[in-house]
C-alpha cells in the first residue's frame, strides 16, 4: 500500500515539475547558464521530501525483511524441537508398551492361588474390623470402676468390676439413701415377672429402667469382693415410704446355692426387722427347693411366687407377685403388714465408703 501511494505522489509530482517548467522555460531556462543552475535547484528542493521518504521506505522495508527471517528462523527452531518432543514420546509409548507385555507375561507364569486379591482385601477388613472392636473394649476397659462409690456423683447405668473376673453393667443409685448405692431389685410397674426359674435368677433379668433382679453370681462377686451394707426402700400406694438398712450384707456361691450368709445390725421405720428371719437361709426357685418348709416349696406359684431365701416360709417377699392396687395377698409383695408395695428397691454400697 506504501509502494502504490508513493508511486502516486511521485507520479503527481513530476507533471507538476515538468508543467511548471513548461511554463517558465521561456523566461528562467532559456537566457544563462546561472538561471539553468537556479532551476535546477529549485527541482531538488521540490524533489528533496519525496526522495527522504524513499529512503525511510526502503530502510523500513529492509527491517521488516530482516524481522521476517528471524521469525522464519524461530518457526523452524520450533518445529525442530516439536520434532524432537514427538518422537521422545515416540520412543516413550515404544518402552511402556514393552514394559506392559513383559508384566503380562510374568503374571501369566504365576500361581493363580498368589492372585487372591479380593480375599487378602477381605481379610484386611475384618482385622481392621477386629482391631476397631478391641479399640473399644480397651476405651471401655479404662471406664471401669469397682463399684458405684467410684462414681457417686454420676449415677445411672456403670461398668464395673469388682474382682478378677469379667466385668458387667449395673444401675448406681445417689438419689435413695445418697450416693454410691449399687441397686441389686427393682419393683416399679410390675412389667416383669419374678416367678422364674434358678438359672434366671443366677444370671439376673429384666432392665435397668423398669423392674429388674442384678442376678445372684453378680450379688455375690460383690459382696465378696469386700463388705457391703444394705439398704431396702419401700413404698405403698398410698404413699407411705418405708426403709430398713442392714450394716453387713452378703451371700455365699452357687455351690452353696447362694445363701444369705449375714445382715449384721439392722435399723429402719418399718414396721419391724422381718428381713432377718432369712439370715443363713439358701436361696429358693420354683425349680430349686432349698426352704426349711417340709410340706413343699415356698417359692412355687401356689404359694409366694418368686425366688427369695425362703425360711418356713416368709417373714418377707420382696419378689412375689406384683399387684398395682393395695391388696392384703401373701403371694404379693410384702413386708409382714406392709402389703402389695407398689416400689421396692433393694440396694448395697460398701462399707468403707
Amino acid at each position: 500500500m506504501k509502494c502504490v501511494m508513493f508511486i502516486y505522489i511521485l507520479f503527481i509530482s513530476l507533471i507538476l515539475i515538468i508543467a511548471e517548467a513548461e511554463f517558465n522555460e521561456n523566461k528562467s531556462c532559456s537566457a544563462t547558464r546561472i538561471a539553468e543552475e537556479e532551476c535546477g535547484q529549485y527541482t531538488y528542493k521540490a524533489v528533496r521530501p519525496l526522495l527522504k521518504y524513499i529512503h525511510q521506505m526502503k530502510e523500513e522495508i529492509e527491517n521488516n525483511n530482516n524481522k521476517v527471517e528471524s521469525k522464519d528462523k524461530e518457526i523452524k527452531q520450533l518445529q525442530e524441537q516439536l520434532s524432537q518432543h514427538n518422537q521422545f514420546i515416540i520412543e516413550a509409548l515404544k518402552e511402556l508398551t514393552k514394559n506392559v507385555l513383559s508384566i503380562k507375561e510374568e503374571m501369566g507364569k504365576l500361581d493363580p492361588n498368589c492372585l487372591k486379591i479380593q480375599d487378602h482385601e477381605e481379610q484386611l477388613d475384618t482385622q481392621k474390623k477386629l482391631i476397631d472392636q478391641k479399640d473399644k473394649q480397651i476405651s471401655e476397659i479404662k471406664n471401669i470402676y469397682s463399684d458405684c462409690t467410684d462414681i457417686a456423683d454420676a449415677p445411672g447405668i456403670h461398668m464395673i468390676k469388682p474382682d478378677h473376673e469379667y466385668p458387667f453393667n449395673v444401675l448406681c443409685d445417689s438419689a435413695t439413701a445418697g450416693p454410691g448405692w449399687t441397686v441389686i431389685q427393682q419393683r416399679i410397674h410390675g412389667k416383669e415377672d419374678f416367678n422364674r426359674d434358678w438359672a434366671t435368677y443366677r444370671n439376673g433379668f429384666g432392665a435397668f429402667d423398669g423392674d429388674f433382679f442384678l442376678g445372684l453370681e453378680k450379688i455375690h462377686r460383690l459382696t465378696s469382693a469386700q463388705p457391703h451394707e444394705l439398704y431396702i426402700h419401700m413404698e405403698g400406694f398410698e404413699g407411705v415410704i418405708k426403709y430398713y438398712r442392714y450394716d453387713q450384707f452378703s451371700i455365699a456361691d452357687e455351690h452353696d446355692q447362694y445363701r444369705l450368709i449375714t445382715l449384721g445390725k439392722a435399723a429402719g421405720n418399718a414396721t419391724q426387722d422381718n428381713f432377718s428371719y432369712h439370715r443363713n437361709m439358701k436361696f429358693s426357685t420354683f425349680d430349686r427347693d432349698n426352704d426349711a418348709w417340709d410340706d413343699g416349696n415356698c417359692a412355687s406359684k401356689y404359694k409366694y411366687c418368686g425366688g427369695w431365701w425362703y425360711n418356713k416360709c416368709v417373714g418377707s417377699n420382696l419378689n412375689g407377685k406384683y399387684y398395682n392396687f393395695k391388696l392384703e395377698d401373701s403371694d404379693g409383695i410384702h413386708w409382714d403388714g406392709f402389703f402389695s408395695l407398689k416400689t421396692v428397691k433393694m440396694l448395697i454400697r460398701p462399707k468403707s465408703y
